[in-house]
């Protein structure tokens, strides 16, 4: 995933050399490296460039300071550039801050459907919930369902407005109901790039044993599923803010149809009926066991594979506790 950001991370910076190139305009690289070189007291004239490029570790040592500069001008990062603007209209480091808040307006529209085919992003990187599609639309241009999320917010850091390793591929839910402007930089979450939830906790159920005295529960009914996310180690703080941040114990709990499905499959698709239907189908209908595991779960079944459909991590984390794959 690394290598395939870069790439298209000096993919973008080579339009800069077209002279006709409507980025190279807009962009205006020589004006932010001025304000980025005041800001960051450095005399690289790439810095801008460099910033763009920057990994997550980068990012981080960039963010480090940037809160150094806004300390020792008594600024605070609490408040966005915006209203900071209003305050000291005649600042011209502030004013050049919010115009590369605003570099991304225009950055959008040509290369958030680029990240998302580059990177091959089928579903929302936070929570596996939702489809990420590319489309082409009425007038032909390339439209994409995903909203890009700074993962580092860019009220809060407009210097990493185009950073590509801080643009994540996203859902609506997550991005803009859920995420919002957090300072992920403080209260630390997982990086997708770098942090794989499906390693860091698992999706379990239980049935309540407790009964309704006015409904009568049928054997297998999803009112009687409690549904739970666990946490593979107890004392780890990103992934416990990651449940948190993306309201995935809440959203999850409302697929609890999906889990009663797989409990019900798991009865039928036994080990014996399994092997019949390879034995069977084995090289027509399907080529090999895993693919047969995904026409039984509806899902991805393979760590590798999780994010090519929606609830994938759902259904193999259960599927696994039936012994069902």
């Amino acid at each position: 995933m690394n290598s395939l950001i870069s790439n298209l991370t000096k993919e973008f910076l080579k339009t800069k050399k077209n002279k006709d190139n409507t980025y190279a305009k807009n962009f205006a690289f020589s004006t932010y490296n001025k304000t980025l070189k005041i800001i960051f007291e450095s005399k690289d004239d790439k810095l801008f460039e460099k910033i763009i490029l920057a990994n997550n570790e980068k990012i981080k040592e960039y963010i480090g300071k940037y809160k150094k500069y806004l300390e020792k001008n008594n600024l605070s990062l609490t408040d966005s550039i915006k209203k900071l603007l209003e305050e000291n209209k005649e600042d011209e480091v502030l004013k050049d801050l919010w115009k590369l808040h605003n570099v991304y307006d225009s950055f959008s529209s040509s290369w958030n459907y680029k990240i998302v085919q580059k990177l091959n992003i089928q579903t929302c990187l936070y929570c596996n919930r939702e489809n990420i599609l590319t489309f082409k639309n009425i007038d032909n241009s390339i439209q994409t369902t995903a909203e890009i999320d700074h993962f580092y917010p860019r009220s809060l850091y407009p210097f990493l407005s185009i950073s590509f390793f801080n643009l994540i591929p996203s859902c609506k839910t997550c991005n803009s109901k859920c995420k919002g402007d957090l300072d992920t930089f403080n209260e630390e979450i997982l990086y997708p790039y770098e942090d794989d939830f499906n390693k860091k906790a698992k999706f379990t159920h239980f049935f309540e044993t407790k009964t309704n005295k006015n409904q009568n529960y049928a054997l297998y009914s999803k009112e009687r599923i409690s549904l739970k996310i666990k946490r593979e180690n107890e004392n780890d703080i990103k992934t416990k803010n990651t449940i948190t941040t993306f309201k995935l114990q809440e959203l999850y709990n409302e697929h609890k149809d999906i889990v009663l499905e797989l409990i019900q499959k798991a009865e039928i698709y036994n080990e014996s009926y399994i092997d019949e239907l390879l034995t069977q189908y084995e090289g027509t209908l399907f080529k090999n066991k895993e693919d047969l595991l995904r026409l039984v779960t509806c899902g991805y079944v393979s760590d590798e594979d999780i994010n090519k459909r929606p609830l994938s991590k759902l259904i193999k984390d259960i599927s696994t506790e039936l012994d069902l794959i």
